[in-house]
């Protein structure tokens, strides 16, 4: 290969031009540049903040070395763009390189198998960089080099997972207080009777999270997670009645969404409604009156990345339950671990084969992983048998004196998630492409069937998308539009603005991509034409979606209200659900800065949701995004009806194969 002549800043703003890289991985390697940093300290500190910005927490060095392009998730097919730069307004696009050409134009040398070493030696010459395990970082080092694993992280991300591995190993080294087994038990086989097949992972979950100051449960949808939890506070209620009789747990219960918090609430309220006896009552009486989120639970500061509850000043609760803790990211986990005292029990509740968080890291899918399994090291699949009078299959128990699983329990069989849907969900999870076509193919003749397929043609623009957008789907929305279109009394308000927020949360358009013809804002744009409206306009019955955390009003990211004439005052208003379970809200729409309209939200923002019927649009074109965790996520946000909207079969299949591969440094990962 020709070594080129062109300046490693010439060629970063070219590949922030092509969309690349991100502004702020650029300005990391110029801002390096600036401070005395070499071409290949600033080159490689631009591409570890590119991973970063595409969920991984670190690079390594190995498979950069090894295939640069596919390392950086850079598309083939675009380097022809390369060879037509006379025809690109801008004259950056001569310094396109390809990831190979660029490190080893920096390099000095073709042969990128000596990059560890190459780097390594750097890194020892340079300021820019610390080598473990030999070095300590420090505030000089903005980047951290794994010798024995090879990866390269920014200092940030390498602290956070230094100091959230410390935490778990320091919680695996001891259990919470020690209750004899046969006390556990007899808790929990009083609330969770009448088993009728065993292992009863519910009645195991419970017990294991009664030993453990930290504990996971995972699952799918339908498995009991929220029935079992509760089994697990109401097991706690009564071991700290006897240990702490003076006072009562403080238990605090959070998601990272207002969303998500609001689902749990709600799913909490419903569980304690249908379950009547001493030990609920007595729970009811000391659970907090409402879900928080965790930036609320820590007490997020204004234009800081810093909360008041810290290591100083802790947070003041014996039992913290996190749920759909899928959407937890690596720094979020990191400041939640550091707000926790030392005594305070950690819970956390999610589905480990969910989408990851959007910000880096993967913190459940590494907790779980195994989890299926069991991985229970000897003595606690002992102990474990004895607190929960269940039979472990011996396949469960693995060697070692202790493992991380021994914190987890994974239920495995769902309660209300079943038939045609849970089927699809069950082999797209399994990257199974034949399966998933033949759940598709058997209900594809049944009118009435709880699965359906539209395939559609694949448009040039975004107007032709609005083709599949039938009126038999969107009839959907005709329990929304006859609640939007009652006139109530003013009396009769807020009862009927919780009818319309009812009927919205029945039907709901899913879509994998914001962008494109299938995309976000084109199914917004489609349907709102379709109600005679525009996507960025007020009207009665406009349904947004709060874009970013207001605290003056107490909203938060992903908080969903209806724009209605309110009866009373005459005026436009947006309802929110209450604070609490039954109430309502009114905002006027000027005081609303970051929304949206959403009768289309993305998979992502749909996470801690449930639908009656979800229509899953899929893109015409293949996505890094687009992968079987999007897919599966999108398909359990349906309740009772899904349907499927794929435009290409051929991208369904690549997707159902693609997996979410997060690299970081977890348990030494």
């Amino acid at each position: 290969m020709t070594k080129l002549d062109i300046s490693l800043a010439d060629a970063l703003a070219a590949w922030q031009e092509q969309g690349w890289l991100r502004p702020l991985d650029r300005s990391l390697a110029m801002m390096l540049l600036r401070q005395g940093a070499s071409d290949f300290e600033a080159l490689m500190a631009a591409l570890v903040s590119h991973q970063i910005g595409r969920g991984h927490t670190c690079l390594s060095l190995v498979e950069l070395a090894t295939d640069p392009q596919r390392t950086l998730d850079i598309p083939p097919a675009q380097w022809e763009a390369r060879n037509a730069y006379l025809m690109h307004s801008s004259a950056l696009m001569k310094n396109l390189l390809k990831p190979t050409e660029l490190l080893c134009q920096v390099l000095g040398e073709n042969d990128l198998k000596q990059l560890s070493t190459r780097w390594l030696e750097q890194a020892r010459q340079g300021q820019t960089c610390a080598w473990q395990p030999e070095q300590k970082a420090t505030g000089l080092h903005p980047l951290v080099y794994d010798e024995h694993t090879q990866l390269l992280f920014l200092r940030r991300y390498w602290s956070y997972e230094q100091r959230i591995n410390h935490w778990l190993y320091e919680r695996m080294q001891r259990s919470a207080e020690q209750v004899d087994a046969a006390t556990i038990k007899a808790i929990v086989e009083r609330l969770i009777p009448d088993v009728t097949e065993h292992p009863s992972w519910q009645r195991i979950a419970c017990a294991n999270a009664a030993q453990q100051s930290f504990s996971v449960i995972t699952g799918g949808p339908g498995t009991g997670k929220t029935y079992t939890v509760l089994r697990v506070l109401a097991t706690l209620s009564e071991l700290h009645r006897v240990t702490a009789p003076e006072r009562t747990l403080r238990i605090a219960l959070a998601a990272p969404t207002g969303k998500a918090a609001a689902r749990m609430q709600e799913s909490i309220s419903q569980s304690l409604q249908e379950t009547q006896s001493d030990e609920f009552n007595q729970l009811q009486t000391i659970l907090p009156a409402k879900a928080s989120t965790l930036h609320r639970l820590l007490g997020s500061q204004r234009n800081s990345r810093y909360f008041r509850h810290h290591r100083g000043m802790p947070l003041p609760y014996d039992v913290v339950v996190i749920d759909e803790a899928s959407m937890i990211d690596t720094e979020m986990f990191d400041a939640l671990l550091d707000a926790l005292a030392p005594s305070t029990r950690l819970i956390l509740l999610g589905d480990k084969d969910q989408l990851a968080p959007v910000e880096a890291g993967s913190i459940l899918a590494a907790l779980c992983q195994g989890a299926e399994h069991g991985g229970y090291s000897a003595s606690h699949w002992q102990r474990l048998q004895a607190a929960s009078g269940e039979p472990l299959p011996a396949e469960t128990q693995t060697a070692g004196s202790q493992t991380r699983l021994d914190h987890v329990v994974m239920l495995r069989k769902s309660m209300r998630f079943s038939g045609a849907i849970a089927d699809l969900a069950m082999a797209v999870n399994a990257c199974d492409v034949e399966a998933a076509n033949a759940v598709l193919a058997a209900h594809a003749a049944m009118p009435s069937s709880p699965v359906q397929v539209v395939e559609t043609r694949q448009p040039q623009n975004a107007a032709v998308a609005a083709n599949w957008l039938s009126p038999q789907l969107l009839s959907g929305y005709d329990n929304f539009v006859k609640a939007c279109g009652e006139t109530p009394s003013p009396e009769e308000t807020d009862t009927w603005a919780l009818r319309v927020l009812s009927a919205y949360g029945e039907f709901q358009f899913l879509t994998a991509l914001r962008a494109g013809p299938y995309g976000q804002k084109a199914v917004n744009t489609a349907v709102a034409g379709h109600f005679g409206q525009t996507p960025d306009h007020w009207y009665h019955g406009r349904p947004v979606m709060v874009t970013a955390n207001d605290y003056s009003l107490s909203l938060n990211n992903g908080d969903i209200g209806i724009a209605l004439n309110h009866p009373e005052s005459g005026l436009l208003k947006v309802v929110f659900p209450g604070k609490e379970p039954g109430t309502v809200r009114w905002v006027l729409p000027s005081r609303l800065a970051q929304v949206e309209t959403v009768y289309a939200m993305t998979v992502h923002k749909s996470q801690g949701s449930e639908f009656a019927h979800a229509v899953l649009v899929l893109p015409d074109r293949s996505s890094p995004v687009l992968t079987k965790e999007l897919i599966y996520t999108g398909i359990t946000r349906a309740k009772k009806q899904l349907t499927l909207v794929i435009p290409n079969q051929q991208v369904w299949r690549q997707a159902l194969q693609q997996r979410i591969e997060r690299l970081g440094g977890l348990f030494g990962r």
